[in-house]
This record gives structure tokens, C-alpha cells and sequence, in this order.
């Protein structure tokens, strides 16, 4: 039950169910929330913000909070997950950057309505993984988060694409 883990109660509690539910600004903050994973970014970022809308969204403003976080030697990702930095993709330095840009790029991409659209939760795997620096176990992850949300309904035993430690396990 991977919705009782405090990270997972956090997204539900406070980024998916605490704004509109409009497809994009859904989609938006739960993305932004999982690709740090962290929920003192999610803080500090609410706190210097307000509330956190794409519609509202300015790369130059997000960049600035992370990167002082990080000029701060504070962590603004949790150690879950490795992410790709992104940058042989999107061109900047800071992996941060790299991930806001990729955000965009899937909000651009409308990338939130195909998901809506979607007729399982394998579709929603499979559109994740076609995005850069995503690959099978980022995919899952996102497809079962955005699953928590309006946006999809989808029963968890339908999908499931075990990650390495479940592997590791078996």
C-alpha cells in the first residue's frame, strides 16, 4: 500500500486535493512535487509562492528559489529515486532546470489531457515513458501518483511494473 507512506499521504493531503483540479494545474503540481520528492521543497517553495498554479509558473522564479536552496547546501531532492539530470536533453546546467523545462515540455505536449484520455493505467506508463530522461520505474511511479488524483480512476491491479527492488526481491 504504497499510498500510506508519509511522502504519499503528504502529495494527497496537501499538493493534490489543496488547489483546482482543473487537468493541467492538477497535473502540474503533482509533477513538480514527485520530481523532487521532497517535502521540504514542496515548502519552501509554497512559502515563498503562495499558491503553486501553472498558470502562475515562471521558470525564472522557480529557478531562483531552488537554486539558492542549493547555494544554501540544502537538498531539494529526496534520495528515493536517481533522476537523469537532463541536461544532454534541455541544455542547462543545473539539473533542476532540466526537470522545470521537462515539465513544461509535457504540459506544452498537453501531456495532462492524454492522460485524462487515457483508457488504462499501461497507457498512462507507456506516455510517461516517452518523455526524455523518463524510463520504466519514473514512469510507473508518475502513472500511479497522477493515479491518486481525478485526473485517472484506475484500479492498481490492472498495471504494475515492478522496479528494481522489487526484483531484487523476487
Amino acid at each position: 500500500y504504497r499510498a500510506s507512506d508519509r511522502v504519499s499521504q503528504y502529495l494527497i493531503k496537501n499538493v493534490i486535493y489543496n488547489g483546482s483540479q482543473e487537468p493541467d494545474e492538477l497535473f502540474f503540481r503533482i509533477i513538480l512535487f514527485k520530481v523532487f520528492n521532497r517535502i521540504s521543497t514542496w515548502e519552501v517553495l509554497k512559502k515563498e509562492l503562495g499558491d503553486i498554479t501553472f498558470k502562475d509558473y515562471s521558470f525564472k522564479k522557480y529557478n531562483r528559489i531552488l537554486s539558492e536552496l542549493l547555494e544554501n547546501k540544502l537538498p531539494i531532492y529526496s534520495a528515493a529515486y536517481i533522476m537523469a539530470s537532463g541536461r544532454s536533453i534541455f541544455g542547462y546546467e543545473r539539473k533542476h532546470q532540466n526537470h522545470l523545462k521537462l515539465i513544461e515540455m509535457m504540459i506544452k505536449n498537453k501531456l495532462p489531457f492524454k492522460i485524462q484520455d487515457s483508457k488504462n493505467m499501461e497507457r498512462v506508463f507507456n506516455l510517461f515513458l516517452s518523455y526524455p530522461t523518463i524510463g520504466e520505474f519514473l514512469a510507473y511511479q508518475y502513472a500511479t501518483d497522477i493515479n491518486y488524483s481525478q485526473l485517472t480512476n484506475f484500479s492498481e491491479m490492472e498495471f504494475v511494473k515492478a522496479g528494481p527492488g522489487a526484483k531484487d526481491g523476487i
